[in-house]
């Protein structure tokens, strides 16, 4: 089921994006940023380097997808745990408040595997319901910081997990 669900959000995402290049509607973009992940289940707390990549479609509309690798681990709940990968597809929705500043809202699916305790061996935290907020400083017209959270509510009794994000945007 989760495997249906990201791959049907990805078919998505590269079937908008692909309208829009054809129009040359938007920005394409990447980043490239640290994250740190505060999760319920496992009473964890795991950094990560995260990359995006997305395009605007309008000016307040776009859609981004990204991948997350994990960097430390933390114990938690029966031992140590750490990311081993994210995949992610949003929607994200941009408000202009200066020509300098946006704020950010993004809502989509993502899913993510754990390395648990080595008797619980590989643990997948699955499938996510994930949104949230942030803002994104243009630095010149090709560079912006990024600052976001993104809640991650897991399908099933998984939990849920709460994310901080700092990454520097380029377009091109």
């Amino acid at each position: 089921m989760k495997t249906l669900l990201i791959a049907t959000a990805a078919v998505a995402t590269l079937a908008i994006g692909s309208a829009a290049s054809a129009q040359d509607v938007g920005h394409v973009y990447g980043s490239l940023g640290y994250q740190q992940t505060d999760n319920d289940k496992t009473d964890s707390k795991l950094g990560s380097v995260n990359a995006r990549v997305g395009t605007k479609i309008t000016p307040h509309f776009g859609v981004e997808g990204e991948a997350a690798f994990g960097t430390n681990d933390d114990n938690g709940v029966g031992g140590n745990y750490k990311l081993t990968n994210k995949a992610a597809v949003y929607g994200v929705g941009y408000l202009p408040v200066s020509p300098s500043f946006d704020l950010i809202g993004r809502v989509g699916v993502s899913d993510t595997d754990l390395k648990a305790p080595a008797a619980a061996g590989k643990m997948e935290q699955g499938t996510a319901l994930d949104y949230g907020i942030g803002g994104q400083y243009h630095i010149n017209p090709e560079y912006a910081v990024r600052a976001d959270y993104t809640r991650s509510d897991f399908t099933g009794d998984k939990g849920n997990a709460d994310t901080a994000t700092l990454s520097l945007v380029k377009k091109f």
